[in-house]
């Protein structure tokens, strides 16, 4: 028998915290509601596993290693892993973060670039208030948003590597895209020609295609949500609209005593449909080029219904084609300058998108060729003859795609390459507006988060939210790029 080991002081010390500690009694619902998740969460951990040693031996018989080779990778691939199940039991924190800028303000919460502190890797960083997202009933969407963004492993989705929380927020820590996104690129360019236009819309059925093959509808895709990378490529984010068909996000499981009002995620706020924006009423393009711009096509929870389906709007039930309506307008956007439906109040943009058989127009004396307008035209219209209804092939096999080639379309170079000068260059995205900053941001970014108890929202609105990439090889995913490099003109 081997002697017990001797308990160190420190230990003792925490055994007699945990037996004077209060232990909070969880519902019989929340603990169901836990173990539900863990246990999918482990299963789905287990597969992930699985695949990832099957995915090594398959590359490893056809390149044809030999046995003490194949042994050799074997034992990176368990060190590997276990590092993984290490570092995921790990604690992270914001302070393991430096702010260096804003980026964007939204209904939740805003984006910022960060540095990591060890090591000095730049993230965009997205933080959300939980006490809004209770409050706006967003729980199930914030849910859908963190799993879309774990589970997809693409070239054409915005890459998580963290996602963590303390008392009041919730933190996902993600690639900082730096070309800004193409809402900014329509600002600078106000129409684009349809050589760079079917470059953008072909990338996006392909990003569309890929969020789709997932199994989850974005149901948000507008120009600020189509980030440009330094290589001139596409990337969707923002998925806090986005839906799929698994338990955890549907709202109802979310509901505390019916203590909050419910609101749809494609509902306008009733009391903003008749304001008006508070920024000047101008043509649209001239309207954007103001610097003072804040981008306030709508006030409302969703943002601008410019974008969104009518069998969205009117919540008549709807599937993944939804989203091809959305390119659609942005193909109109692109190659007119303003959008089909533009109107200086979200009500009356709302009724021109769900009337749409009479207030879509192509002006006849345009520049569009034929297939561009056939292709608007098949996008823009009822769900049940829209171009895609029988998945995306549908759309890439229309004409206006013919002259591109859409396999390894983004090993392609790109028509239009963003310039970014070092690699902490913020000039392609607009600047935010200081009112709309908190006063206490910065000393909320500094202050260690409290302990005390969390009763501003269900008990289990927020379970099983980490998250750690794999292969983060210790924390180094993405190590700062030579300043030197030629991507840095």
């Amino acid at each position: 028998m081997s002697p017990m080991p001797e308990r160190r002081p420190e230990a003792r010390e925490r055994d007699k915290l945990r037996r004077d500690t209060k232990v909070r009694n969880y519902s019989p619902q929340a603990f169901k509601f836990y173990m539900e998740q863990h246990v999918e969460n482990v299963l789905k951990s287990h597969d992930q596993r699985q695949h990832r040693r099957f995915q090594l031996e398959n590359e490893m018989t056809k390149v044809g290693l030999s046995d003490e080779a194949a042994t050799q990778m074997r034992r990176m691939l368990h060190q590997k892993e276990s590092n993984y199940i290490r570092l995921k039991r790990a604690k992270m924190d914001k302070l393991m973060f430096d702010k260096i800028i804003t980026l964007g303000v939204g209904a939740f919460g805003e984006v910022s670039l960060v540095r990591k502190r060890d090591p000095k890797t730049l993230y965009a960083m997205k933080t959300l208030r939980k006490s809004d997202v209770i409050k706006r009933n967003q729980v199930a969407h914030v849910k859908a948003e963190r799993d879309i963004l774990a589970e997809a492993d693409n070239e054409w989705v915005v890459k998580l590597y963290y996602s963590f929380q303390d008392r009041d927020h919730l933190y996902f820590v993600m690639d900082y895209v730096p070309g800004g996104d193409l809402m900014g690129l329509l600002i600078k360019m106000e129409i684009l020609d349809e050589t760079l236009a079917r470059f953008y819309i072909a990338e996006l059925v392909l990003a569309i295609e890929s969020v789709h093959k997932m199994g989850f509808i974005h149901r948000d895709i507008k120009p600020d949500n189509i980030l440009i990378d330094h290589d001139g490529h596409i990337k969707l984010t923002d998925f806090g609209l986005c839906t799929g068909f698994r338990w955890t996000h549907n709202s109802k499981y979310y509901q505390k005593d019916g203590s909050h009002a419910r609101q749809d995620s494609m509902e306008v706020s009733s009391c903003n449909l008749d304001e008006h924006c508070r920024c000047e009423i101008l043509k649209p393009l001239e309207r954007r080029r103001n610097r003072e711009r804040q981008r306030c096509l709508a006030h409302s929870l969703v943002g601008t219904p410019n974008y969104i389906a009518p069998e969205v709007l009117l919540r008549q039930g709807y599937s993944s084609v939804c989203d091809w309506w959305s390119v659609g307008v942005i193909l109109y956007e692109m190659l007119l300058g303003h959008p089909p439906f533009y109107a200086s109040t979200p009500i009356e943009t709302q009724t021109k998108v769900i009337h749409w058989k009479q207030t879509l127009k192509i002006p006849s004396d345009t520049h569009l060729s034929h297939e561009s307008k056939d292709l608007i035209l098949r996008l823009l219209c009822s769900a049940e003859d829209r171009l895609g209804v029988s998945g995306a092939q549908e759309v890439k096999n229309h004409a206006f795609f013919s002259s591109i080639h859409l396999d390894g379309l983004r090993k392609q170079a790109a028509p239009f390459i963003p310039t970014i000068r070092y690699p902490t260059d913020t000039s392609n995205f607009d600047p935010v507006d200081p009112e709309k900053l908190r006063n206490d941001s910065e000393e909320t970014w500094k202050r260690p988060d409290s302990k005390l108890e969390n009763g501003k929202h269900p008990e289990h609105a927020f379970y099983e939210f980490t998250f750690r990439r794999f292969f983060d090889d210790g924390g180094h995913p993405c190590p700062l790029p030579d300043p030197n490099s030629p991507v840095y003109v």
